[in-house]
């Protein structure tokens, strides 16, 4: 039993249905395509954020030794 939101499917033809897939296939293709750029960007940032902190970590103890030299 279909749901009366669907019920416009039974009105299209095979063509009609058919073109409709082939959209949403390449509307799936597309947002599979920007995910891929988002988690790209994401471990990019990542890596730059890690390598900053690494950065802060040894400044960190070389301004300690300082600090313990003084």
């Amino acid at each position: 039993m279909l749901n009366k939101n669907k019920d416009h499917y039974l009105q299209l033809s095979k063509e009609e249905l058919v073109a409709m897939i082939d959209i949403k296939e390449l509307e799936i293709e597309n947002i599979q395509v920007e995910l891929k750029k988002a988690i790209e960007k994401r471990d990019e940032y990542y890596e730059y954020n890690k390598f900053h902190m690494q950065e802060i970590t040894r400044l960190d103890k070389i301004i300690g030794q300082y600090k313990k030299n003084n």
